[in-house]
């Protein structure tokens, strides 16, 4: 289960102390306790490494054979987001040796025998008016729904979803699933779930890519001790990619055939205001947001992530005119690299040998990274308010999030990150930590204001005058505020 296998590791991160199976072993380096046996030590290993699995507390049901259907949302093309006709995650026909394909089907014929249902998948390029039409009409045709996170605002005013706590089975304090997606609540009002029933949720959240072998070339450290120590800072990545750019082709100018420090798109600046502790809005003590980016505190992590963003000596912004990035990435030309974590597939081809690791802390006083779950890509989960057996619902949910955890999770993390394109232990260490520290932010989820757009124009445009937008902006945002408030308040 991601979440048992990643506390661990991340715990140990911010704690400043290295994470390995053998640190605390015998002096020589070997990791082995001197005054033990082999044996000993590798039955230690295999405890200490093997998660506990915890099963979902449930009833015995039969459901006579009833059919569990998904809505799901298609993924398409979407900037440097390219996904499949429809999430792999959901349904499998049959085993093919594809790990994620293989997994799916393994889970759901597990919970289809314990249960007697089948489950199918109704995927869509829609999911909001398919699921208003079907709510309107009091069609129980969906028992689940994946939305696309651009989609969540519309979705959850729209008064579609069940309110979790009205989800007899469902018991968010288990392992398999998100505490994050707690962020999405307001007036202590939660209408969606996010864990390891899904990997988009995985691929949506942000990370750095980083060329080692021109780390090497550039006689430049690898940053993995500094993030194990706590100390990958905003200032460090600066230091870093500073003087690392060069006029390749040698015209006098940066351009396309030149080597990039850093690679952003639009979307980085926001990446960084989280990872530097902040965020576009926050909740009161009522759980009812409130705007924060212009803050001292986000104004000062601001000014660090535009003067690395904005350097047009080193960095290059993809959406901006920029160099291409993935092309460039592969061609070594890009030293680190902007992207969700879905970008590491991209380069399972690449010679080249990349690491990967979180978004920068804003300081070393800051306690934790911060990854953010980007409010345009990846998705989130709901139960329709048609469905007229939510008992039914959220024992096959809370069932098949369980064995996600034992399953597809995994097979999507050990076996597709870890062995198939991440190229060290270290990065799988990294993973860990960006994966454990994942981060919602309600006013980019929500779009208050127009805000994740607009601090997208604001950063394409280099644009520094973030006082000046806020006092613009603000009265349309707390306008969308109230107006969200006050549908919350009218829900169930």
């Amino acid at each position: 289960m991601k979440k048992i296998m990643f506390t661990a590791l991340f715990i140990a991160a911010v704690a400043f102390i290295p994470v390995s199976c053998g640190d605390s072993g015998a002096a020589d380096g070997t990791g082995l306790d001197a005054g033990s046996s082999d044996a000993e030590n590798n039955a230690n290993e295999t405890e200490e490494t093997v998660p506990a699995i915890i099963e979902p507390d449930l009833p015995e049901r039969d459901f006579g054979g009833y059919t569990f259907t998904f809505l799901a949302h298609r993924i398409g093309y979407a900037g440097d987001w390219v996904g499949d006709e429809a999430p792999r995650e959901l349904v499998a026909e049959e085993e093919d040796g594809e790990p994620i394909n293989d997994a799916v089907y393994r889970r759901n014929m597990k919970i289809k025998e314990q249960y007697n249902i089948e489950i199918e998948m109704s995927p869509t390029g829609d999911e909001r008016n398919t699921l208003t039409r079907a709510v309107s009409a009091g069609d129980d045709l969906y028992d689940a729904v994946v939305i696309f996170n651009n989609n969540v605002s519309g979705v959850i005013t729209s008064d579609l979803l069940v309110n979790i706590s009205s989800l007899p089975f469902i018991d968010t304090s288990k392992p398999w699933w998100d505490s994050a997606a707690n962020a999405m609540s307001i007036d202590n009002k939660n209408y969606l779930l996010s864990g390891d029933l899904l990997i988009l949720d995985n691929e949506a959240t942000n990370a750095l890519l980083f060329n080692k072998e021109l780390l090497a070339d550039l006689a430049v450290d690898l940053p993995y001790s500094l993030v194990y120590e706590g100390k990958w800072t905003m200032d460090k990545l600066h230091e870093t990619v500073r003087g690392t750019a060069a006029d390749l082709d040698g015209d006098g100018a940066m351009g396309q055939a030149d080597r990039w420090g850093f690679s952003v798109f639009n979307d980085t600046l926001h990446a960084l205001l989280v990872g530097g502790g902040g965020s576009f809005a926050v909740k009161d003590d009522d759980d009812i947001p409130y705007m924060d980016f212009a803050s001292p505190k986000n104004l000062a992590v601001l000014n660090k992530a535009m003067d690395l963003m904005y350097n047009r000596e080193y960095t290059s912004n993809h959406q901006a005119g920029g160099v291409e990035s993935r092309t460039a990435f592969e061609e070594n030309r890009i030293v680190f690299l902007w992207g969700r974590v879905h970008l590491v597939s991209y380069f399972k081809g690449m010679e080249s040998n990349f690491g990967i690791v979180p978004l920068p802390k804003y300081d070393e006083n800051q306690e934790n990274y911060h990854s953010l779950v980007n409010p345009y890509t990846g998705v989130m989960m709901g139960v329709p308010k048609s469905v007229t057996d939510l008992e039914r619902a959220s024992i096959i949910l809370e069932a098949l999030s369980a064995e996600s955890g034992n399953t597809l999770q995994p097979a999507y993390y050990d076996v597709v990150l870890q062995r198939k394109y991440v190229r060290d232990d270290e990065s799988s260490d990294m993973l860990d930590i960006i994966f454990g520290s994942r981060v919602y932010d309600v006013g980019g989820m929500y779009g208050f204001g127009n805000i994740f757009i607009d601090f997208n124009t604001v950063a394409s445009q280099y644009n520094r005058d973030i006082t000046s937008y806020y006092e613009r902006r603000i009265g349309v945002m707390e306008s969308d505020i109230n107006k969200v408030v006050e549908i919350f308040r009218s829900m169930e």
